[in-house]
Formats: C-alpha cells, structure tokens, sequence
C-alpha cells in the first residue's frame, strides 16, 4: 500500500523549545508521543532521522526543523522497534513492534506486512536492520528477513537456522566480504550472501563459530568485522578473531564518515587507521557525524545532542510528555494534567518515576523536571485539581499538594492522618473536595483508610466499615451533588463500590455490588467512576457500564430498589444488548455536550448523553490511536480535545463538543475564510450551552440550522440539500436557548 503523508512540522533550535499553538481542526488527530531518549540515529545527509522512546523524527540540519513522524502522518504502526537506511536509493525502512515494515521513499509510505500476516509462532520482532545496495536484510526473533527496496517486497527469508534446524533467534547480522554474518545464542553464523548455489534457508549451509555466542552490533569497517561478546569487543580479519578491549555496557557500533564509532558504558570510542581514540560522552547509546562533521549523539532521556569540532553543544529535545505511561487524567480551562505511575496489576508499585505532565497549548512540560518536591513521590496515581491547587496521590509515596503550579507539601503519616500497613508506605489512589472545601482522600490499605483534610487545614482518618465488614482498600472517588463520597473498592470479589457521608463526625457507608437492591452492579470489578451534568453517576466495570440514576437515595433504606444502578439495553439494528456490555472499562469521561467518552481494552467510544446510542468507536485500525488498550481519557473542556492514554502513548482528537458558559465568551469561527479546496468541518465555539445555530447569507436565506453541543457548533459546510454554498459573506446568528443572549458573527466561503 501506497501513502503520501503531508508532515506537521514544529521548529526546534538547539537549546530552545518553540511553542505548538493548540488550533487544530474539529476531528482531526494529533500524536504525543516521547522523544526524550535516542535509540539509532540515521545520517539523511541533509536531515537527520532519530528513533526515540518508541516513535521516529527527522532534525533538518540547516533549519533546525523537527518532523515527527506518527500514524497521523500515514504510518502504519506507533511502536517502531529499528530503523535503516539505503543511500543508494534514499529509502527509509521502519520495523515495528509487531512485525510490519513501512519503506519511506520521499514523502510516499509504501507498507510491506509479510512478517506482520505471516503465520509465525510467538513474537515478531525485529532485532537488526542492516542494508547492503538495494537489499534490507532483517534480523528477527524467527529468523532472516530479505526485502528488496527498489522493488518494494519481501524476496526471502531464511528461517530454523538453529542446530538440527530448529528456529532460532537472529540478534544482529552484517554483510562482510560477500558473506552474511548472524549473532545468535549459538554462535557467530556465517554463508555466502550472493552464491546463487548456496541454500541459505538449509541450517547446515551456516558455518558457526560457537565461542561467541552472544555476539551483538555486528558492523562491518575497514576489511574487519566488529562486535561485542561478553562485555568485551572483538574483530574479525585476515588474522581470525581478535579482542579488541574488555569492558562493560556496550550499547552501539555504527561505522559513519570512515570512523568506527562504539558508544559504550564509559564512553565513546572511535577507530580509525587503525587508532582508536576516546570522545567521552558516557550518556551515549548511538551516535554518528554529519557531513560537517559535527557528532550527533544521545542516550536514555538525554535528548539529540550535537557537539562540534570546538568542543560546543547543542540539543534538540522535540516536544511531548516524558513517558508512555498514564494513570489518570484530569483537566481544567485549557489545560491537562497526566500522572504517569500507577502500580502492578497485583497492586505492587511499578517504580515509574516521570511524574506528572501537563499539557496547555500545544505544550508538554513535566513537573518532575520542573521541581524537586514533585520529584520525590513515583507512581502517581490519582490527581484532583481545584482552581489553582492541584492534588497528586501516589503508590507508595505519599500525597502531594501544589499550589499555582509550585510544590507546596508532601502528605504522609508525620503530618497528616494518613496511614498505612507498612511505615512510610503511603498510598493515595482517590481525592475529592465536597462543597463545604473538605478535602476526602483514599488512603488504599491502611485501617483508617478514609481521610479528610478541613478547610483549616486540620486532618482525621476514619474506618469504613457497613453491617460490620470493615474496607481497607478505598481507590478513586467522586463526590455527588449530596456531598456523598463514592469510591471504588480493588482487589474485592464481593464489594464493586462503596458510598459514604460524614454524619455528626462519623462516616455511614454502604458497599455495593452486582446485587440487586444493593447496587445492581453489572460485575463487582468497578474500574471507573464519573458524575456527568445531569448529577448521575456513570460507573465502568469488566463487563460494560451502570448508571445511578437517583444516587440521593443509596442511604434510604425504603428505596433500595430506586438507588440500584442501572444498565442500559441499546438496539444497534442488529443486536439488542447492554451498553458495551462486552467490554472492559477502564475509564468514563464527560465533554461539554454530556456525552460520555469510554476507555476500554478495545479502543475508545463515544457515547450518546444518555447513553442510548454508540456515536463512534475508534480503534487502531480505523484512527491513529496508538493502542487499543486506552487507559484513561482528558478532556480539555475549553477546546474539547479529547486525549488517550493508551499503551504506546497518547493520542487527542479534536472533539466538537466544548464547556459551555451561561453568554457568548470568546466567540470563534474557524477556518475563516474558508479557502477554496477546504472541504471539512466548520467549528463554531464559545457559545452557550445548546445554542441554536443559524447560517445566513446576504440575502437573508438561511443556509443552514443546527444546535450546538455544550459550547460548540460543528457545520460540515453545507446547505440543507448537501450542497456546497457559493462564494461569498455568512452570517451566522447564534443565540442561547431563551434567545436572550444573541450574537452575530461573519464567515467568508471562497469557492
């Protein structure tokens, strides 16, 4: 399959970050991927192309330009494995984690999925990619791969290399004096790799040299043929094998300008002419010359770094979040906030250390990087924000309180009543404040497992206990409109939720589960809670999602029936069933329109306002969503970018529903004008919740009629009889649902 991309370009100058402005058109896609790290560099001789923590940029080394290069572009996959490169015919090819290729010729994406249908036992992987003329050979987890560039195809394959003929893992591989080389566990392989005589797909063509048998970065310079083996580096030449030097942390040999470059534990060595010569940068994990002879490198959350022949540095870091994890995300105004920890799925902490990101306008910053308070809590967890104070909770760590975006405490059991099983292991995986400014949090596993903090600053620790069960394990919490506390319960097979209110300083509470007239939960396995617009609370779990409908009533004993949630039956005109009642769900959240947009282990869905009707379901296949694990969902309730945290990253997609205020506020038509060409949506934002929207032309005839969801109105640019409207001045009339607050705006269409 062919694809030409069109590439979204952001200007980067060593050392400084230029700002991305958050414009982007109603459902269009963005990536935000990782680039903090450098795993293979590429010499483009104008540009640079850099694989990074799982995705692939280009650096254009006269204009600074960064390009990234995701499935918004027309890519085929988001986890990239390796990387190569044809000089000879300026071919990029890109390996993915699941076995499919994609060549990069100019701006044309040409796919190539043999390996990815190929009906292979176990894992695809590419280890290597080495390129000789026109011919990529591909070292895998089963075997060798051949793909002829030029012709755009896999031409061969040579697998069960191993002894006796058994499949056998290819770690790396090169093309030395006419024959081919593969690293395996068994040893150095070699065959001739043009002898048309030889059967390179028969195991006993291979000549093994078994003594090196974890032999790795197979590189080819200079008549010999280098590698590394048990921490040590090794050539082969017209004397046989020979040890080079011993050392440990071997990470790279790149042959780049006529020097062998080999980035290593302490640092980089270069040969050449048969000297070898220290150039120092321990961080290094790949690293090359430009044509001006300018060292490129980079390692593990280090950034493309350039040094010159005076010894002078510049550094390239592309923006985004610095991690592909995400817990949890919460958002205000224009802005998100992301936490990147969490825990096992045995509830053990996952040592996650890249804190929290936040995003605003099209830029990531991280607050680890930013403050040394927030750097002292891993696995973030649960985050609450309120106006301008932010509430992080953590595995393990404690309990963090910033105050307009600068670290202010860290909670733990010395001065709070949080508490905890095991000392100084404080973990926090829900907060809420109710109306009266009570801060409640979840403190997972301890005995008094529910604290409040007072708006005097004063704390109390509370057990939670209903017809004598006592719950230890509290997890995320919502606060309905009656100031009662709804929280989840993990790791319980017999209690899914469990709902609380202060009562003359004690805490009554329920638990609920997929009991009827005690709760009516579809399973016990709660993984998500959310209060919508309408005050109901909307509740996911392992087999499809329940609504509270009368959530005011869980503590009258008389309406027990009346409190029980509810699922939602739905007739798609093919099947009659529950609300995604299949589906496994790890996250709700409410847009500007009360629509609810659904996390699952089977992509992301968008769901009518009452829940009767599946709007769209995105996955992998059909967007550019990264994974079809989606985490957590943000919505940025100021542009109603909805953002995915998946598996391999996350991914926004413009929605067109908004926050809505009371009047008009910042009204904005865009595109305007609307070039001639232009054939997707118009947005018209700002507006009042479930404005009507009227489209008018000079004449007075109204082109076209809609209402608004929340604060945004999305036109697909045409006339009631699907037309495109001619050239010319719109008016677009806007006004609340009293029609008391009315504004006029103007649209020119060229056609």
């Amino acid at each position: 399959m062919r694809k030409i991309i069109g590439l979204l370009s952001f200007f980067l100058l060593l050392g400084i970050t230029v700002l991305a402005q958050n414009n982007t058109p109603t459902y269009s896609w963005r990536m935000h991927l990782p680039h903090k790290s450098v795993k293979h560099i590429i010499d483009l001789e104008d540009r640079l192309l850099v694989q990074s923590d799982i995705g692939i940029y280009t650096f254009d080394l006269q204009s600074g330009e960064v390009e990234k290069l995701t499935k918004v572009d027309g890519f085929s996959e988001t986890r990239v494995s390796k990387i190569g490169y044809s000089e000879s015919i300026n071919t990029v090819i890109i390996a993915y984690d699941n076995g499919d290729i994609d060549l990069l010729k100019g701006n044309t994406i040409i796919n190539l999925p043999a390996i990815k249908r190929a009906s292979i036992v176990g894992v695809k992987e590419v280890n290597e990619i080495k390129v000789d003329g026109t011919i990529a050979y591909l070292a895998t987890s089963f075997g060798v791969v051949v793909v002829d560039l030029e012709k755009e195809e896999v031409i061969d394959d040579y697998q069960n290399l191993g002894a006796s003929g058994v499949s056998l893992p290819i770690y790396s591989i090169a093309v030395h004096n006419d024959s081919l080389f593969l690293g395996t566990t068994e040893g150095v392989k070699a065959a001739p790799a043009n002898d048309a005589s030889v059967n390179l797909k028969n195991f006993e063509s291979w000549v093994t040299n078994q003594v090196y048998d974890s032999a790795l970065y197979l590189t080819s310079f200079e008549g010999n043929l280098y590698f590394t083996h048990n921490n040590s580096l090794f050539y082969y030449g017209v004397n046989g094998y020979e040890n080079l030097e011993s050392g440990s942390g071997y990470r790279s040999i790149v042959s780049s300008k006529g020097r062998l470059l080999v980035s290593r534990a302490k640092g980089i060595l270069q040969i050449a002419n048969n000297t070898t010569e220290e150039l120092g940068e321990t961080i290094s994990a790949y690293a090359l010359y430009d044509k001006e002879m300018n060292l490129w490198f980079g390692g593990f959350y280090s950034g493309l770094i350039k040094k010159d022949a005076n010894g002078n540095y510049g550094y390239v870091s592309p923006l985004g979040p610095y991690g592909t994890t995400s817990y949890q995300m919460t958002s205000q105004g224009n802005k998100l906030w992301v936490t990147s920890g969490g825990h096992t799925s045995a509830y053990a902490p996952s040592y996650i250390s890249t804190g929290i990101y936040t995003y605003e306008d099209g830029t990531w910053k991280n607050l680890v990087a930013k403050d040394t308070g927030v750097s002292s809590l891993i696995d973030y967890t649960s985050i609450y924000v309120d106006d301008n104070e932010l509430y992080a909770g953590s595995f393990g760590s404690g309990f963090l309180e910033m105050q307009n975006g600068e670290f202010k405490t860290k909670y733990t059991e010395i001065n709070s009543s949080l508490n905890t099983l095991i000392p100084g292991r404080n973990v926090v995986l829900g907060a809420a404040k109710d109306s009266k400014g009570n801060l409640w949090v979840a403190n997972y596993d301890a005995d008094r497992p529910l604290s409040v903090r007072r708006p005097d600053g004063s704390w109390e620790s509370f057990q939670v206990r209903d017809n004598g069960v006592i719950i230890k394990r509290l997890g995320e919490m919502v606060i309905d409109d009656n100031d009662q506390i709804w929280m989840l319960v993990p790791r319980n097979s017999s209690i899914g939720l469990v709902a609380a209110r202060e009562v003359d300083g004690r805490i009554q509470a329920r638990t609920l589960n997929a009991t009827v007239n005690n709760g009516g939960l579809p399973n016990n396995n709660v993984k998500a809670i959310v209060k919508d617009k309408d005050g109901e609370l909307w509740v996911g779990t392992e087999t499809g999602i329940a609504v509270f409908f009368n959530p005011q009533l869980v503590f009258d004993p008389r309406q027990r029936a009346n409190a029980d949630a509810q699922q939602i039956i739905i007739d798609d005109g093919n099947d009659v069933g529950y609300l995604l009642g299949n589906e496994v769900v790890n996250d709700i959240k409410v847009d500007g329109g009360n629509r609810k947009w659904v996390a699952t282990n089977n992509g992301a869905w968008l769901v009518k306002e009452d829940g009767s009707e599946v709007l769209s379901h995105f996955l992998s296949e059909n967007t550019p969503l990264p994974d079809n694990t989606v985490n957590c969902i943000g919505i940025i309730p100021n542009t109603g970018e909805v953002f995915f945290g998946t598996n391999a990253g996350i991914a926004s997609n413009r929605g067109d529903a908004t926050e809505a205020s009371n009047t008009h506020s910042n009204t904005l038509v865009f595109p305007n004008p609307v070039d001639k060409g232009y054939q997707g949506p118009i947005t018209i934002s700002g507006l009042p919740e479930d404005a009507t929207v009227k489209i008018v032309d000079v004449a007075g005839r109204v082109v076209y009629e809609l209402i608004s969801n929340g604060g945004t109105a999305v036109w697909d640019g045409r006339n009631f009889n699907g037309e495109q409207p001619q050239t010319g001045v719109y008016l677009i009339f806007t006004g609340d649902k009293e029609s008391e607050d009315t504004l006029v705006s103007k649209l020119l269409i060229v056609r």
